[in-house]
């Protein structure tokens, strides 16, 4: 057994023939693997400062200090020291509803969201219903994988235990700095939302079922425990409901938050991420249709070759224009970046603007091949960033899902035209940032959604609802039966085996 040091000072063990991943997940250091440690992605790379690693690969030959090596393939074979990417070492923490003092708390509530890429937590007052704080980290199960698909493997694989582990010790921390911080004699509620993986493996319950034929939940309905059961820092936790396996307590929470059910008007509300989860209402006839399709975690920056989370540093705006606003000036392009840091990468926002600019350049053709002059380099963003052929074709995989499922779905509803959505409703981190006449002319969202009507924008981007149905649970009693009714009123859609959606899949990868 050898010790193996991180720079920024954490520590763990690895055991005999244990990767520096493994040990590194074992011990509660989190590092980014997109591929779940399988060798493919190359991003958990790691620069080894002291001692020595073999690798698993290949000749299975040494390296020593100054060497760089994916953690998923090195295995120490003496006590190490290694440097992680900032990506991973970093945890946000916005403050921007922090007290510059903090007051008194008499009561207090913890809203969370538990994102396959990212863990949001808002702390409240539960006397006045006050926001306080929001934190933000990066998934610590993420080395499992970057997907939901991966997680569910890992836990077939026996370790259910382990991811399990990951999330609720990065949970517990968010709690233990929340009491310290504002000197709280302890969390009174905590509400949690989530897709129906990430809810199994915050209580600890194997979600293998959800990975093969028929998709089983081993729960849907909402869970109740002390925080004791679940080693956390909280009297009372409960989770809320979801619809279906591949349709969470996450799309459940934005509807609720939303009032749904009291819309006059056919609306449409749409989740953009891995799971690419949809709900349509239909006004007259009162019904709530929902799906998900696998967008697949490229606009969380994986499996992008420059691909990165949406951190400082990360390339979140792009235009091909000379009369842009944006501060840095690139080739034919401008761009920013979050925190206007240096550019370490792009994000989901910042890669459905490059794809958007790639179309207007005409660098690429309807088929998403890059033009002969970018076909081998790939097409910088900035210095050192470049998207790929590759990246294209991820993108183009993800874009067709999204699309796709928004038209059928709107199919299924009986609509003859999108134009008979009243108002569609964009959730998400990546709906937050993302500029919607480029993602209309990237072919992620339908030409309709960019349109007006009275007057005013038919699409509203309304950010994390996953978070704030949560935080409205905490003291609003009638959210969570709410959200039992919209449950329960759902009818889910499976589109991966019908044939409409195969042919329009096919159809929606062309720009």
């Amino acid at each position: 057994m050898f010790d193996i040091i991180v720079k920024n000072g954490s520590a763990c063990k690895s055991k005999e023939n244990e990767t520096v991943l493994s040990s590194l997940a074992a011990g509660g250091i989190a590092l980014s693997a997109p591929c779940g440690g399988r060798g493919i992605c190359g991003k958990c790379r790691v620069i080894l400062q002291k001692g020595k690693i073999k690798l698993t690969e290949g000749s299975g030959r040494e390296l020593g200090p100054g060497d760089s090596f994916p953690a998923c393939q090195g295995i120490p074979l003496s006590d190490i020291t290694i440097e992680i990417p900032p990506e991973d070492s970093e945890i946000q923490k916005p403050l921007q509803n922090r007290k510059v003092k903090p007051k008194k708390i008499l009561r207090a509530g913890v809203g969370i969201d538990i994102g396959t890429t990212t863990v949001q937590a808002e702390l409240v007052d539960l006397e006045t219903g006050e926001s306080l704080e929001t934190a933000t980290a990066l998934n610590a199960q993420r080395s499992f994988g970057a997907d939901v698909m991966s997680r569910i493997d890992a836990s077939r694989k026996g370790k259910t235990k382990e991811l399990f582990t990951a999330i609720n010790r990065q949970i517990e921390e968010m709690l233990r700095a929340y009491i310290c911080d504002w000197k709280l004699t302890g969390i009174e509620k905590c509400v949690v939302s989530a897709n129906t993986a990430m809810l199994h493996l915050f209580c600890n319950v194997d979600p293998s079922g959800l990975g093969e034929v028929p998709f089983t939940p081993v729960f849907l309905k909402e869970q109740h425990f002390s925080g004791r059961e679940l080693n956390l820092s909280a009297s009372q936790v409960t989770t809320l409901p979801g619809i279906s396996a591949f349709v969470g307590a996450d799309i459940v929470s934005g509807l609720a938050l939303l009032d749904i059910l009291r819309h006059r008007e056919n609306a449409f509300f749409v989740d953009i991420g891995t799971n690419g989860e949809m709900a349509l209402w239909k006004a007259q006839e009162r019904r709530l249709l929902c799906t998900s399709t696998a967008a697949g975690p490229c606009f969380e920056g994986a499996e992008i070759s420059c691909g990165m989370s949406a951190l400082p540093g990360a390339i979140n705006r792009i235009e091909a224009a000379s009369n842009s606003t944006l501060p840095f000036n690139y080739g034919p392009i401008f761009y920013s970046t979050l925190g206007n840091a240096q550019p370490q990468g792009i994000c989901g926002s910042g890669l459905v603007d490059a794809i958007a600019a790639l179309k207007k350049l005409n660098a690429i053709d309807e088929t998403g091949a890059l033009c002969e002059t970018y076909s081998e380099s790939g097409f910088f963003a900035a210095e050192g960033i470049a998207i790929t052929q590759k990246d294209i074709r991820q993108f183009q995989l993800a874009k067709s899902a999204i699309l796709s499922g928004i038209n059928i779905l709107c199919k299924r509803a009986g609509f003859e035209s999108k134009r008979e959505l009243k108002t569609a409703y964009i959730a998400g981190g990546l709906g937050f940032f993302i500029d919607l006449p480029n993602a209309v002319n990237a072919g992620l969202l339908p030409a309709e959604f960019a349109g007006r009507q009275d007057g005013k924008s038919k699409t509203i981007v309304c950010g994390n609802t996953s978070l704030k149905g949560a935080v409205k649970c905490l003291f609003d009693p009638a959210f969570l039966p709410y959200c039992r009714s919209i449950a329960a009123l759902s009818e889910t859609e499976s589109l991966a085996a019908e044939s409409d959606f195969a042919e329009a899949f096919a159809e929606n990868m062309y720009f």
